[in-house]
This record gives C-alpha cells, structure tokens and sequence, in this order.
C-alpha cells in the first residue's frame, strides 16, 4: 500500500498563511491592550464573540497574501525552471509585508486620534500632503516607524524565500499527477477560509458589529480589510455640506427643529411625550411585507382580491393610504425604517457601507423593552446585520438556522408561514418568561420568485384568474400572483396564533411594504402612477391590534421613515431625533410629504409627494405633475410657481440632507443609547 504524503509546497503555503495569521492575531491582543480604556465591564463577555470573528477576518487576509506565493508554488510543482523568479518573489512580499504593517501603523495612530479604525478616507488626507506630512511628523515617530517597517520587510522577505526553498527537495519531484489533486485541494481549502462561515453567505465586514459597543466593534475590524470594504463608498457617499445649508431653513422648519442653526447645520429635535401616567407600554410588532404595493392589494384589486386579509385587517384599523417607500430595495427600506433616514444613496445600498454603520435609533429610548428581529433568511443579506446588531441595543437576532422548527423553501430560507409561527412561538415563551414588553420587527421574503408555495401552506389553494387578467391587475405572472395570496395567508395564519397568545392583547401591529413594484400595465390604477413610477414606491401602512380602539382612513402623504417615531407617539415615549423621520400620526399639524429616490435610473432621480402633487427631477428635466389627474404629464410649474419652488426645494433639502446626515446621526451621548 503506498504511504499518503503531503507535498512539501503544499506545507510551505499553509505555513505562510498560519505566520501570517499568528502576526494580525498578535496585533489585535496588542491594539487591546494599547486601547483597553475604552472596554467597559459590561462588554467583556463579548470578547469571545470579537476574537472569533476577528480571527476569521485576519485568516481572509493571510490567504489573500499568500495567493501570489501559491500560484508560484503551482507552478513550480509542474515547471521546475519556474524557479528562478524566487528572488522577485521574495521582493514582491518584502514589499507586501512592509505594506501590511504601514496599515497598522496607520490604524494604530488613526485610532488613536479620533477613536476610529483607519479605512479608505485616509486617502483625503492626500489633498493636503505637505500639511498632513508635517502633522504626521510632528505628532508621531515617524523614522522609528520608517525603521520598523524597513527591518519588517527584510524579515518578510527573507521568510518567504526561505519557505520557497524549502518548498521542494529531490523527494518532491516535479510531476503533473498527484500535484494536480494537491493543487485543486489547496485551492478549494484557500477559498472556504476566505468564504469565513458555513453559510449562504460570505462572512463580511457586517459580522464585525456583532455589538452596540463601539470599541468591541472596532477590535473586530481587520485594519487592511477594512480600508478595503470602504473604498467602494467614499466618492459615490459624500455628502455636500454647503448644499445642505443652502436648504436649511425650508428642511429644519420642514422637520420642526427645535433650534434651527444654519450654522451648526443642527436637526436635533427632543419629543417630550406625554406625562407618565398616560405613557403606554404596549408590545409594538412591525412586519416588513415583501413587496406589499398598493398596486397590487385587494384595495386597488377587488375583483382578483390577492389580499384579503390585509383588506380586513385595514377596514379595522388605521390605514395610511397614501404612504410611500423613499426607495425601491428591501436593505434600502430596512435602513430607511429603522434609522429615519431615506437611503439616498447612489452606489449599492447604505446598510453595505461600513462607513455609516453607526445610526441613532429611537426607539432605543425603550429601555425597558426586548427587542427582536426575525427573518427567514440570512442577516447578511444587504448587509443588515450591521444596521440591526450595531444599532438596536440587545436585539435577539433569529434567522435561518437559529429556529426550532423551519424547513427551507427556497433561496430565501424558510417560508414566511414558518417564520410567522416561529416569531409568535419565541414571543410568546418570551413573554412568559420575563413578562417585558417588547419591539419586533419581522421580515417576510417569500413574495419574491421563484414564487415557491411550501408544500406545508395551512390550507392554502391556489387560484388561477389567467395570465391576461393577472397582467393587467399589476402582476407578471399567476404564479406572482399566487405568491402574493399565499403571503397575505401566512399573515392570516399569523394573526390567529397571536389571538391565542398571552401577548396579543396588548400589541400594537404595524404592516407595510418594504418597497412597490412596477407593472407596465397596471390598468387598475390611475395611468399616471404607472408612467411617473410611483408604483414603484406607494405602500399601505396599517396600525393595528387591540389598543387601536377606532378604524381610520388617513390620506396625509407620509413615508417609510415616519414608522419609529410614529410607534414612540403611540407609546407616548420621549425621545430625540436628527433624522427625517416624523411623528405623522400624533402631530397632524406638520407638513405632510415623502421625499422619493430612484437609484435605479440614469442619472438618479429626485422626487417629492404632497397630496396629489408630485415635483420630479431627473438630470436637468425637473417638473411639477398632478399624478392622479387625466392630464397627469402635463407640467404644471409655471401654473403653479410657489408650490413648485416650495415642493422643489423640499425634495432637493430632503435630498441634500439625508446624505449629511448619513455621516452626522451617530450615537453620540446617553440619549442615543
């Protein structure tokens, strides 16, 4: 029997990935004991957790180095005379091992200065080199660190031509069989320590903020990784802060500052709520539907009546009918929710960049409530789990694979009848057992193709109305249409286990669409929703349970980023926001709107809502338009000049700001947290 060996080129790449992985590790213990004055008690049993995960993104980056010298390794193990660019080699990774430390020495002092991981605005600095040249030599040991980073590189490069040479001997010879299996597994290897998890999803730079603690964040980050995630985002995310005050004063009396500042470019506004006697503590469940547009529901559909239940449940509660999503992306809508701040972005979506992770919320000022967040798929999708983890102080995070009972359905994990019965089992035990009240937030996903029907439907019947009829009623298919029914049945099923739950009568219920759908057709609406994309954004909103006493129809325009401080209002919580996002609901006075992005055309447009006007921007062509008239592509701005300009200044404030105050909302005192 021939004896199994290991190829000595194969031990050398692993080894180099392993002294790697040892030096970043070796970093991170050192940048905790450099910074250990900013680890509070209460974070220490999140160490584990941090060192975990960082491990992960510090193994990633030492297999990322070592891809060069594995290709070399590749081809010598066929080509023996591939060899003699081993001195160039040795080069390349002095150069690169000098370069890794740099980023260390970099984030080392950036931490230092302003209590932050270096990333990819380190650049800007360039602007200004001489000026940043001399505050780097005048503040920090500069030759020392030249010093180190030069005997680092001789080190790195005299370690991997030392690994090199000892990569083959006369026992290794130089042959296609058996290196070819050895090459395929050291590959396969190399990339599922790079992937970082056994999951649907890569590990990424989200899974660093595991915590609301900033500091144990941070020591999670990998430095040169990090620089690397945020590179994609400083151009395409800044923000114009001269722009924002050229708004200010339409904006801040927009969102009824409380002491407006053109100068400070201040949004802060503190909501005082209603005396403690009348403050609530109803549990508030807030369930993101997908794609839930008004187009599609049985209010503008009542002849193929796709949601019946939301129908229902609408009649008896309060109804926002003319409610929109700032966006059309479910991690745009997520980010737009949970922080009030319309994700106006340009490039991907705002829960990916790890430059604005940190985001106040409101309804932290819920300090005695748990907190929850549910999904039938993976966090990481969008990115979320930064938004959510970071921000949300404590949330208990359940997604596929942390379940009791789930089955997989599709690509989008778990239907959404098994995530609603999972959600209402752990809130109801939860209940039980520490009788706090609660804030969940539950995010359905089944309503996307392919349109799968769990062969476990409670029940569920599909209908068939016709691919012509389905077409004209704002769907591509019956089977999206069936989607649809089935999403609303889950609901339905939803609702009857909460009934019978202890929690039920004191729960306040918040549905809506994370975003529209377009549908060329469409012919169950007015023309003008469907040819200036309102569709695309138009949602309902509906409040319901057992504290909301009396059904109402409410036609005030509002948006997706009203739906937190609308929660605090009912609860009659105090709390402080910068955000876009207002109470519409406790205070019916403000100025009604909805600011409205499309990211998804080019150049990106701009719009604003107000009643059944709709101010429009795209490029240079701008216009105001009555969307639900007959005549609605006729521009009526110089008919109607000062609600134009004042509906054009809105969208364009809106716009401008919601940018600034991507990089302005962080947690910042006791009252963010």
């Amino acid at each position: 029997m021939k004896k199994w060996k290991m190829p000595g080129w194969i031990k050398s790449y692993f080894g180099f990935i392993l002294a790697n992985w040892l030096f970043f590790t070796l970093m991170r213990v050192i940048f905790l004991f450099v910074f250990r004055a900013a680890l509070v008690p209460q974070s220490y049993h999140e160490l584990w957790e941090t060192f975990y995960v960082g491990a992960k993104f510090d193994m990633r980056l030492a297999c990322a180095l070592a891809i060069p010298l594995g290709l070399y390794f590749a081809v010598c193990a066929f080509w023996k005379k591939a060899q003699f660019i081993r001195k160039g080699m040795a080069c390349l990774y002095g150069l690169l091992e000098a370069g890794v430390l740099l980023v260390y020495f970099a984030d080392f002092a950036h931490y230092a200065y302003i209590s932050m991981r270096i990333n990819s605005s380190i650049f800007k600095y360039a602007e200004n080199a001489l000026i940043s040249l001399q505050m780097a030599w005048e503040t920090y040991p500069l030759v020392w660190g030249l010093l180190g980073m030069l005997a680092w590189g001789v080190l790195g490069g005299w370690f991997a031509n030392y690994i090199m040479k000892k990569a083959f001997s006369q026992k290794d010879p130089y042959r296609w069989k058996g290196n070819l299996g050895w090459f395929f597994g050291g590959l396969l290897l190399t990339a599922a320590l790079m992937f970082g998890q056994l999951s649907q999803y890569p590990l990424r730079w989200s899974n660093a903020y595991h915590s609301t603690n900033n500091f144990i964040c941070n020591l999670t980050l990998n430095p040169v990784l990090n620089v690397y995630d945020t590179a994609r985002f400083v151009k395409a995310d800044s923000y114009d802060e001269e722009k924002t005050r050229q708004y200010y004063d339409t904006v801040s009396k927009y969102l009824g500052v409380d002491h407006p500042d053109k100068e400070t470019l201040n949004f802060e506004r503190s909501i005082s709520g209603k005396p403690k006697a009348e403050q609530k503590d109803y549990n508030i469940v807030v369930i993101f539907m997908e794609s839930l547009a008004w187009n599609k529901i049985s209010m503008t559909n009542p002849d193929i009546d796709p949601t019946p239940f939301v129908k229902e449940l609408a009649d008896k509660s309060i109804l926002f009918t003319n409610f929109f999503a700032p966006t059309s992306a479910t991690a745009r809508a997520v980010f737009a929710t949970v922080t009030g701040i319309p994700d106006v972005t340009s490039f991907k979506t705002s829960s990916r960049n790890p430059l604005i992770v940190d985001q106040h919320v409101v309804v932290n000022s819920l300090r005695d409530y748990d907190k929850y967040f549910f999904i039938g798929g993976s966090a990481s999708w969008g990115n979320i789990r930064g938004i959510l983890e970071h921000n949300l102080t404590d949330v208990h995070m359940y997604e596929e694979g942390h379940f009791k009972n789930e089955h997989r359905n599709d690509v989008w994990g778990i239907s959404d009848l098994d995530l609603f019965r999972e959600a209402n089992r752990i809130l109801s035990e939860e209940q039980k057992n520490n009788q706090k009240p609660f804030f969940a937030i539950i995010q359905t996903a089944g309503y996307h193709r392919p349109y799968t029907i769990p062969d476990d439907n409670a029940g569920f019947v599909s209908k068939d109305i016709g691919e012509e009829l389905a077409h004209k009623r704002s769907f591509v298919s019956v089977a999206e249409y069936n989607s649809l029914r089935f999403s609303d049945h889950a609901l339905r099923e939803f609702f009857k286990l909460a009934e019978k739950s202890d929690y039920y009568d004191n729960t306040v219920f918040l549905i809506f669409g994370d975003h529209g759908l377009s549908a060329p057709q469409s012919e169950n609406m007015p023309r003008g929703y469907v040819d200036l994309n309102l569709i695309n954004h138009q949602i309902p909103l509906i409040i319901a349970g057992n504290p909301i006493q009396e059904p109402q129809r409410i036609d005030r325009t509002a948006s997706q980023v009203d739906i937190l401080p609308i929660v605090m209002g009912l609860l009659g919580r105090p709390y402080f926001t910068r955000a876009i996002g207002r109470d519409v609901l406790s205070a019916p006075q403000s100025e009604p709107g909805a600011l409205l992005y499309g990211w998804a055309v080019s150049p990106a447009s701009i719009g604003f809502v107000q009643g059944d006007y709709y101010y429009y921007r795209q490029g240079n062509k701008e216009g105001l338009y009555k969307f639900a008239a007959e005549n609605y592509n006729e521009d009526i701005s110089k008919k109607e000049p000062e609600r134009f300009e004042h509906m054009k200044n809105l969208a364009l404030g809106l716009y401008e700001t919601s940018r600034y105050q991507f990089y302005h909302n962080q947690k910042r005192d006791e009252r963010d947290n």
